[in-house]
């Protein structure tokens, strides 16, 4: 009905409404700078008309929601594009860091030590009787092992540090999934009364954009307003109120880095983003140079000791090593169902060591093979005795009935370059016992057989290359990859700022915006009370008559 009544309701509403509106827009104000805020508006609309006297007539405004401003798509968007970011920078600060010990610009690392090794040889072989000059040669073999022993012990550490920070980070998963399905059961409860729950929204936006940022995940948002959360491509971490908890194994095929298990299922192969898996590539990248490194020391042993045996020095003696020997690694495969164990460990003939690393796989309780697993071989094979050596291509071992019999399934692990790097030491510490000499006629005989060890520095007895070149392969390699991941974090970088961008440009608060909004909120509100005190006066004005 058109009355002054109906005005001052009009008023009433119009008054309410840019009250509300202007209390929306001042809390866009307020979180203006609050990461993952988004701008919300008050959703106005007009009233339902009345009919009067053949006319409708409009009963003024009612604010219906406060409605939350965002594009899931572009939300999707910038989890993904952080998640890849968090990957290559967490894999390039660790490459960059092992590109640091490894490259020899300081001109006191590997290649250079092994230089001045060989360099040593030569002058021995110069001048075989000098006192001084086999000293040089002990002491450069010295400095060269302990610039391995750098390298091991730098490797072992990051190992050991990214193990830790692994599982730091497998808590903080569990921390915020937990909060997630938390914000989950609030949403679903605040938005059953048809209320968009828009703040409590914002805030698990964020927690799945900082999930997202330490491993790979996607999100399916369900009809009630609660989100499943997947991790790795596969097993949930989050399925509406409840979340899983991820945790840390050892694991079985690789004894530096744990698996990382979620409701029963390794991820370390799975995951395809965020700090997470960079650190799991730089480990991987961490483990390849120690195993190349580990090769060049184990040939450069084998290689130097097998010339030196069979020199003399000018004491006379000869079949002596000049560096520590080879030893073998062996161990079982944590897995293992069988209760067996592996010992004694040995090296038998040098010259018939391929360096190559290998495995015991048996078939039953009493059957065996042996394979070369770095060229999937069968070596040998034979029926399983307990305490009796094993020996093929120079190594021998024993496994040994324990707790039990070997089982089906049960696999050791042997090695005669596991801990090259880490063991390579100078066995001669007295000058006189280097065999220069290819002789024992005379002192100090000739110098042919050191000549034939200098000449080692030039022959190619690593994989086609010289130790020179195969230790640049190594830094080439490895500067290769740097460059390769650094350049992806520049283009990731690039590419998550835009849809951030694009982001802010749809969701994020413009200050000058809700300032114009305020003054159009303000200028409303007056008017609004501007009729009201008109009403009021006409209605005043009625009740005077008399």
């Amino acid at each position: 009905m058109s009355s002054l009544n109906s005005v001052l309701d009009i008023a009433k509403n119009a008054l309410l409404s840019s009250q509300k509106a202007i209390s929306v827009t001042s809390h866009n104000i307020a979180n203006a700078n609050t990461p993952g805020y988004s701008r919300q508006v008050a959703v106005l609309e007009p009233m339902d008309p009345v009919s009067f006297g053949g006319l409708y007539f409009g009963t003024g405004v009612k604010t219906t929601s406060i409605a939350r401003v965002s594009d899931g798509f572009q939300t999707a968007q910038l989890r993904d594009a952080t998640s890849n970011l968090s990957m290559f920078e967490s894999k390039g600060d660790l490459l960059q860091a092992l590109e640091g010990v490894i490259n020899d610009l300081g001109g006191t690392g590997v290649s250079a030590s092994l230089d001045a090794f060989f360099s040593s040889m030569n002058s021995v072989a110069n001048n075989p009787s000098s006192y001084a000059e086999r000293s040089v040669l002990i002491s450069n073999s010295t400095i060269l092992a302990e610039r391995f022993h750098e390298i091991d012990t730098y490797i072992r550490q990051s190992l050991g540090n990214l193990n830790t920070e692994i599982t730091a980070q497998i808590n903080e998963v569990n921390s915020i999934g937990a909060q997630i399905a938390d914000l989950n059961e609030q949403i679903s409860a605040v938005e059953i009364s048809g209320v968009s729950a828009n703040d409590l929204r914002d805030r698990r936006d964020e927690l799945l954009k900082g999930l997202s940022s330490i491993l790979d995940v996607s999100v399916v948002e369900n009809n009630i307003g609660q989100v499943d959360v997947f991790v790795g491509g596969g097993p949930f971490l989050v399925a509406g109120p409840n979340s899983k908890l991820m945790t840390s194994e050892i694991n079985s095929e690789d004894t530096d880095i744990n698996n990382i298990v979620c409701n029963g299922v390794a991820l370390n192969d799975r995951l395809s983003g965020g700090s997470l898996k960079g650190k799991l590539d730089a480990a991987a990248v961490l483990q390849d140079v120690r195993d190349e490194m580990n090769l060049m020391a184990a040939t450069l042993v084998k290689e130097v000791n097998s010339q030196h045996s069979l020199g003399y020095g000018l004491d006379g003696t000869t079949g002596n090593d000049f560096f520590e020997p080879l030893t073998v690694y062996t161990e079982p495969v944590v897995s293992n169902p069988g209760r067996a164990v592996i010992s004694g460990g040995a090296v038998t003939a040098s010259n018939l060591l391929t360096l190559d690393d290998y495995e015991v796989r048996f078939s039953s309780a009493s059957a065996y093979t042996v394979v070369n697993t770095d060229t999937d071989a069968v070596v040998t094979s034979g029926a399983y005795s307990s305490g009796s050596t094993i020996g093929f291509d120079g190594l021998s071992f024993v496994i040994t009935d324990n707790t039990g019999t070997p089982a089906a399934g049960d696999r050791f692990r042997v090695s005669a370059t596991k801990n090259a790097i880490r063991d390579i030491a100078t066995l001669v510490t007295n000058p006189n016992k280097i065999a220069a000499s290819s002789t024992s006629s005379g002192v100090p005989g000739n110098n042919a057989n050191m000549l034939i060890m200098a000449g080692l520095k030039d022959s190619a007895v690593l994989d086609s290359s010289t130790f020179g070149q195969y230790y640049n392969a190594i830094v080439t390699d490895l500067g290769i990859n740097v460059k390769e991941t650094t350049r992806n974090y520049e283009a990731q970088k690039l590419v998550t700022e835009e849809i951030q961008k694009a982001r802010d440009s749809v969701s994020g608060v413009s200050i000058e915006e809700e300032a114009i909004s305020l003054i159009k909120l303000q200028r409303a509100y007056e008017a609004a009370a501007k009729v009201m005190s008109t009403a009021d006066k006409m209605l005043e004005a009625l009740l005077n008559i008399r």
